[in-house]
């Protein structure tokens, strides 16, 4: 998956909309993100998690609803959008968070949306534009859970020691997914099955040798 622009509008920190454009970075494969503690990298790690997955980056934040930033105004939409490329693909997902206005005792009406970028213009790619069916189409595509994603795609702060400390099981997974070796496992798989086919056949004729053994004493 390669970002292309991320646009957060009253997230945060962000009174306003801020975008990063990572067509600048060009050709570039590796995204390093480096600055002084407290610059917002975790924020940047925040926008494409909650864009893709409806979520943020760490396990402390599990209220999106409190990444509005406190300097938004009243009638802003705290919104994240996210442009994004795979297998030459363009994608737009967009996730707005609900908020309560000043005076007001209901939240607004929160949306999402899921589209794929042709020359044609956008053709969404979910049957329904509502959350249940974005978060499974989004996961799909890239290939990662939230916390998969979290833990290896992204390295936020401090947070690569969970993918290192993890269960055996939890980093084969993983990595099984970044070098798609899912057909040589599957492979296996097969080859076992064939293995354990070939084991009880020869079990049976085995069996059958002995049985007409047995049987000669009798017969003489």
């Amino acid at each position: 998956m390669n970002p292309v622009k991320l646009n957060m509008t009253s997230f945060e920190t962000y009174k306003s909309t801020e975008t990063d454009d990572f067509t600048e970075l060009e050709d570039n494969r590796l995204i390093v993100i480096s600055s002084a503690t407290g610059s917002w990298k975790t924020t940047i790690f925040d926008g494409l998690c909650v864009a893709l997955y409806g979520q943020a980056s760490r396990e402390d934040r599990t209220d999106i609803r409190a990444m509005r930033s406190d300097f938004a105004d009243n009638d802003t939409q705290t919104t994240v959008e996210l442009i994004f490329e795979i297998h030459s693909r363009t994608y737009r997902i967009m996730r707005q968070i609900p908020y309560t206005k000043e005076g007001k005792k209901t939240e607004t009406m929160a949306s999402c949306e899921f589209y794929e970028q042709t020359a044609d213009g956008e053709i969404p790619i979910v049957d329904r534009q509502i959350v249940s069916e974005i978060n499974k189409k989004a996961e799909e595509l890239i290939g990662f859970t939230q916390a998969q994603f979290s833990q290896i795609v992204m390295l936020p702060q401090g947070e690569f020691r969970k993918f290192l400390t993890s269960d055996t099981e939890n980093k084969e997974t993983i990595m099984r997914k970044i070098f798609r070796t899912e057909p040589y496992r599957e492979i296996v798989e097969k080859l076992k099955g064939k293995q354990q086919e070939a084991k009880t056949m020869l079990q049976t004729e085995e069996q059958k040798r002995k049985g007409f053994i047995e049987q000669i004493p009798s017969l003489l």
